[in-house]
């Protein structure tokens, strides 16, 4: 549905706001499977192949429908194109990719196939008509019905068509295969107001198991935009098991030096341990607490408990430069009200306040995540030097030519504007929705190639 649907739709739920609600189903009841053993730790941080590489490349993912989902695939491509400084392609320097809403797409089927995944990604999502299994009649009085009942469209839409048509019976335990990278996939928790973050210690937090979660309803979740979604349902299994935050993240939900984003994410967590509490997780659109997808890098950065984390320690010894892209797909303010008195309109209002909050929150989260980048630069200087020689030696071969304090850590985005002019306009004028039109995805596709090559090529060779 496109944002001048979603708004007719909301309009008319605002208008029958006093109306009774019918008798219309909605099919969200969990799908998670409890578990008294919670793993709580991602053991996969290898992408690509196994080779210890000098330079190491972590990607976010925006939210934006398909327009999100072809751009991110275009910087993939180009990643692909792209010599590394020690080495192979930089595609094969990939270690953690995150996504949120649209770029989640992107982001889970090349955490499930890797860079072979890159061939069919076009053909089996990107030309194809994602809202065809959706409600979209927005006068229908079914829909408005579903509507005043908590979404439209539910299990038998989205999820249903990405697990027919992209992702089969994957779970999330398929995206830990070796030769793969970590991947986060980004969804909000309405009730706690923070990110859920589709991995392990959040699985452990509500005793649910991790692995068996359908990859389709966690990728479903992370789109589900308000109204025309219901709400994704996690059931919260916490009387399962004895589980309890690790000293180490109990005392970062405490520290008032923590950051906001990443203590009310603890908080959260443990509010999932109170009994009665919490029974449903209720999930939502990842874009409205996170649209570039930083809070899970974030989070693991300011909770880890050894001084290279997220990487494993080989790869921390092997490091010189780690790049973290955001690759935003955001688009561009909608209509010409600013030369004129008259406007916005209504349908324009509600887009210029929707992309102002989206955008201020997405900012800040880009400042703390340079901040965070920063810091743990620091912190892997310092503990690099305090190495012995001899535990070097071992995981390069020699320790001759290294230099503890040799590590460059840096943040970049790319965006539509990079490419400037009339294309970057063209660009960002495209619609968020799941059905683009040939031309549009064919555009997008090629951009995200351009600004991988112009910006992110020469960002990795510096």
């Amino acid at each position: 549905m496109s944002p001048p649907s979603l708004f007719r739709a909301l309009l008319a739920v605002v208008l029958l706001a006093g109306a009774p609600a019918g008798c219309a189903s909605i099919d969200n009841a969990p799908v998670n499977r409890p578990s008294a053993l919670p793993r709580l730790t991602q053991v996969n941080t290898v992408a690509g192949d196994d080779t210890l590489r000098t330079t190491m490349v972590g990607l976010a993912f925006s939210g934006g429908g398909t327009r999100a989902a072809a751009f991110s695939h275009g910087v993939l491509k180009g990643l692909d194109q792209i010599e590394a400084p020690d080495g192979g392609r930089a595609i094969d320097q990939v270690r953690f990719v995150s996504g949120v809403s649209g770029g989640s797409v992107t982001a889970a089927w090349f955490g499930l196939k890797g860079r072979a995944g890159l061939g069919d990604f076009e053909s089996r999502f990107l030309y194809r008509d994602a809202e065809e299994a959706l409600r979209t009649r927005v006068y229908s009085v079914g829909n408005l019905v579903r509507a005043l009942d908590g979404g439209v469209n539910d299990r038998s839409g989205l999820p249903t068509w990405l697990e027919k048509n992209l992702f089969g019976r994957a779970t999330l335990a398929d995206l830990g295969r070796p030769g793969r990278p970590v991947v986060w996939i980004n969804a909000s928790d309405i009730n706690g107001k923070t990110p859920f973050i589709f991995e392990p210690v959040t699985f452990a937090a509500i005793c649910s198991d991790y692995g068996s979660y359908p990859l389709a309803e966690a990728v479903a979740a992370s789109a589900a935009v308000p109204i025309v979604f219901a709400p994704v349902v996690v059931q919260n299994w916490s009387e399962k098991c004895g589980f309890k935050l690790p000293g180490w993240l109990e005392a970062q939900a405490k520290d008032r030096s923590t950051s906001p984003i990443v203590r009310s994410y603890l908080k959260t967590l443990e509010g999932y341990r109170e009994p009665g509490k919490v029974k449903y997780v209720k999930l939502l659109d990842g874009g409205l607490t996170d649209n570039w997808g930083l809070a899970g890098f974030n989070i693991q950065l300011a909770a880890a408990p050894e001084p290279y984390k997220p990487l494993t320690r080989e790869d921390a010894i092997a490091l010189e430069t780690f790049l973290f892209v955001v690759v935003d797909a955001g688009r561009n303010v909608a209509g010409d009200w600013t030369k004129t008195l008259e406007g916005p309109n209504a349908q324009e209002l509600l887009d210029a306040v929707a992309d102002t909050a989206v955008d201020s929150a997405v900012r800040s989260s880009f400042e703390v995540m340079r901040l965070q980048m920063k810091l743990w630069e620091q912190k892997l200087k310092a503990w690099r030097c305090s190495l012995d020689p001899a535990e070097v030696a071992r995981v390069r071969g020699t320790a001759e030519g290294w230099s503890c304090d040799k590590v460059s850590i840096r943040l970049e985005r790319v965006a539509f504007e990079d490419l400037g002019g009339a294309r970057a306009a063209t660009l960002g004028r495209i619609p968020t929705r799941f059905k683009l039109e040939p031309d549009q995805v064919k555009m997008t596709v090629e951009a995200g190639e351009a600004v991988a090559r112009s910006v992110i090529g020469p960002a990795l060779a510096r």
